[in-house]
C-alpha cells in the first residue's frame, strides 16, 4: 500500500519550512547586528567621560566669502575669469575664433 499525503499536509509541511527558514534568517541578522554593534568604537574617552565640546565663538579667519553677492573682489573668482580669458585670447591667436569675446572680457575686467 501506498501512503499518499493530503494537499493540506503538504501545504502545512511548507509552510513549517518557510517558518523555519524566516527564523533562522532573522536570527543571522540579529547576530550580524550585534556583531556589529559591538565592533564599533564607543565615542566616550578612555575615561568614560563624554567628548569635550568646544563653545567658543569661532575665529574670524581669511577664507573666502563663499555666499557674498559680491564676487568680483574674491581672488579665486579673479583668477578664475583671467583663466577664462587667457583661453578666449589664445584661440583668438590660434584660430581666430572668439577674438570679440575675448576682447570684451578683457575690457570688463580692466575697468
Amino acid at each position: 500500500m501506498i501512503a499518499t499525503t493530503s494537499v493540506r499536509e503538504r501545504h502545512d509541511v511548507r509552510k513549517a519550512a518557510w517558518i523555519a527558514v524566516s527564523m533562522g534568517l532573522l536570527l543571522a541578522a540579529a547576530g550580524l547586528f550585534a556583531a556589529l554593534v559591538s565592533a564599533v568604537p564607543s565615542p566616550r574617552k578612555e575615561g568614560g567621560s563624554r567628548p569635550s565640546i568646544d563653545h567658543s565663538p569661532p575665529q574670524r579667519t581669511q577664507n573666502r566669502e563663499v555666499y557674498s553677492p559680491i564676487i568680483a573682489k574674491d581672488p579665486y573668482v579673479a583668477d578664475q575669469w583671467e583663466k577664462s580669458i587667457q583661453a578666449l585670447e589664445a584661440a583668438c591667436a590660434r584660430r581666430g575664433e572668439y577674438c570679440d569675446k575675448a576682447r570684451q572680457a578683457r575690457r570688463s575686467v580692466n575697468r
